[in-house]
């Protein structure tokens, strides 16, 4: 890495060796995304066992919640999760979206639906699919998020990184196809699958230092643009000792 021109040999990688290399990039790009998602479950875990307290007795039948006694709408915070719950209508989506704050999750039982708001990832199940499903069930869930044991942080990892890499491979072709244009802007005309090769490893340093900041929650703003640029920056360092292509008169 300190030597970028160097990052031109990347040429000579046999198949094999670019998708291991692959692979490592991925691996590197999971570790932050990792710590944070087992940060998450951790918390719930904790945290599930006190909303798991105050949930009232209930079902959902003929795709409405019912509750053995009326009960009035509340909200319950704890350091992680925010619980609505709502059988009467008082709340809408917007609402519970509004109360969240950081990093908090959002559990949300609605007139009409369960409502989830992970992380930008907001999922909402109409009571129609979830017919049948009571208090305890929905208690017993919360509280068996430890069952998982010490296999939940590799069942954790690899699907993390199983979804990093069709991430990385996006990545990848985003900064590819721009090299492709950097690569002809400067007399070069590389074929593309070896812009892929240089690209894969210019884009180690820039990975490395993301993965670090975000491992110890630091969130740098246009992470994707800074990536990009300096990657490119790398590959067009790296390309500068290769010859330019001889045009045919």
């Amino acid at each position: 890495m300190l030597h970028p021109e160097n990052l031109a040999q990347a040429i000579t990688l046999k198949k094999r060796k670019v998708v291991l290399y692959f692979l490592f990039i991925a691996f590197i790009a999971t570790i932050p995304i990792w710590i944070q998602s087992n940060q998450i479950i951790n918390n719930f875990s904790r945290d599930g066992q006190i909303i798991a307290e105050s949930i009232p007795s209930f079902t959902i039948e003929n795709n409405q919640l019912v509750t053995s006694e009326p009960v009035k709408s509340y909200i319950y915070q704890t350091n992680s999760i925010i619980f609505t719950f709502d059988p009467n209508g008082e709340r809408t989506i917007e609402d519970v979206e509004q109360d969240l704050v950081a990093n908090l999750l959002g559990i949300a039982f609605l007139e009409d639906s369960l409502y989830f708001v992970l992380p930008d990832y907001p999922i909402q199940l109409p009571y129609a699919q979830l017919n049948g499903l009571t208090s305890e069930t929905f208690i017993d869930l919360i509280l068996n998020v430890q069952a998982f044991g010490i296999n939940l942080p590799f069942i954790t990892f690899v699907l993390v990184w199983l979804s990093t890499l069709f991430i990385t491979f996006l990545y990848t072709l985003l900064y590819t196809l721009f090299a492709n244009i950097l690569s002809i802007l400067t007399g070069r005309k590389l074929k593309f699958g070896d812009n892929w090769k240089i690209v894969l490893v210019a884009s180690t340093l820039p990975t490395l230092f993301m993965a670090l900041l975000n491992s110890i929650n630091l969130m740098p703003a246009f992470q994707l643009e800074i990536k990009t640029v300096v990657t490119l920056f790398i590959y067009y360092l790296a390309i500068r000792v290769l010859p330019k292509t001889k045009r045919i008169p």
